[in-house]
């Protein structure tokens, strides 16, 4: 079968590299998908192991619909009734960009009007209650007049790992922070630093890939409750998954934040990751002597200062910021912000700069790398 593992914006090379290092067969990627192959197994392995894709989903067909009929009669001839059960829910969501079809209800219910009546034909029933508690939530997107219908094996988005019950105000996506950490020069013998550390993401990323552990393991996915998948095939996933994990006794990540509230969130999601040995500790990054960093990678995600009323002050941070960094020795810093002025009022342009979405906000990743290092 044909499966998408969807993601943000920019991240579509990693999540590639990410499949292929799964042993799973790529097909093509676009803006926000790479498609591949693979059956049950491949399910349950990307599902449990990619760490920067959004959600896995089966490819149930792509096409060109300029009319509500041609809608219609392509979904109606999809083999609905292989995955889905006469008592099952179907919902489906659409979105549609620059198409003839441009009603985004509209096509929800002409494609669940399709699906309906394909179904109570295969499944011989006039009635199809939707009440087993098995669901499949189905994905219509389109975009200049081709769509791409799909089956969400994830459930909750991937970022949802099932440790962060509780974040700050602003909180960064578990599959951007393993994404920042995977485009930076961090390895587990580095010392990495957070100097706005918040609810603590980053660190729980990092440590997550220190130690092999599935980003997976901890959560449920939609695809558990399918009838058709093979149960012993999912549970001897997670079996391997578990058997994968290499634990490292003393990993040197420190993290700071001025607010002990935010701290407090931090250290109780590390606690839920199990992980009780990353160093946390509340300072503002101005009182740390950074003469003391050397050989460090900073990975941070500072207030971006999107409202009016902080911009000054961020501004402000960001300079000092830049001053403070001067005085490490030998570190590498790997900066997201949405603010194009940062290398300005850092002080020195970026080494790098790559072009990332947090949420739906168009942010940038500055890079700038150790006096004697290779760029990546």
């Amino acid at each position: 079968m044909e499966l998408i593992a969807s993601c943000a914006f920019g991240l579509e090379k990693l999540v590639h590299d990410e499949l292929k290092q799964l042993g799973l067969w790529t097909i093509k990627t676009e803006d926000g998908r790479i498609t591949f192959t693979g059956d049950q197994a491949a399910i349950v392995k990307s599902n449990l192991w990619l760490r920067c894709a959004e959600r896995v989903q089966i490819k149930m067909a792509e096409f060109t619909a300029v009319t509500f009929d041609q809608l219609f009669d392509t979904v109606n001839a999809l083999e609905w009734e292989k995955y889905i059960g006469k008592d099952d829910a179907f919902p489906n969501t659409a979105t549609s960009v620059k198409s003839v079809l441009h009603s985004e209800p509209a096509i929800q219910s002409i494609v669940k009007k399709a699906m309906v009546k394909r179904l109570q034909q295969k499944h011989q029933s006039e009635i199809l209650s939707e009440n087993s508690g098995i669901i499949y939530q189905i994905f219509v997107k389109g975009n200049k007049d081709r769509f791409v219908i799909s089956i969400n094996t994830s459930g909750d988005s991937l970022h949802k790992r099932g440790y962060r019950i509780m974040a700050n105000l602003a909180p960064m996506k578990e599959t951007l922070a393993a994404a920042i950490i995977k485009l930076s020069d961090w390895t587990p013998e580095r010392r990495l630093v957070d100097t706005f550390c918040g609810s603590g993401t980053i660190a729980i990323e990092a440590t997550m890939i220190a130690n092999n552990i599935a980003p997976g393991l901890r959560r449920r996915f939609a695809f558990q409750k399918w009838p058709w998948m093979d149960q012993q095939l999912i549970l001897k996933a997670f079996e391997e998954a578990r058997n994968a994990i290499n634990p490292v006794e003393k990993l040197p990540i420190y993290c700071f934040d001025i607010d002990p509230e935010t701290l407090a969130i931090a250290q109780e999601n590390a606690h839920r990751a199990g992980f009780e040995k990353i160093n946390f500790k509340r300072a503002d990054f101005n009182d740390l002597d950074f003469r003391k960093f050397e050989n460090c990678t900073f990975i941070v995600n500072p207030p971006y200062g999107e409202r009016l009323e902080e911009k000054a002050v961020v501004a402000k941070m960001y300079r000092d910021f830049g001053k403070k960094f001067a005085e490490s020795k030998k570190c590498s810093l790997f900066l997201i912000t949405s603010n194009e002025n940062f290398p300005a009022l850092f002080g020195r342009p970026a080494d790098k700069n790559r072009k990332l979405f947090n949420g739906n906000l168009r942010c940038y990743l500055y890079s700038y790398f150790a006096k004697g290092t290779t760029k990546m």
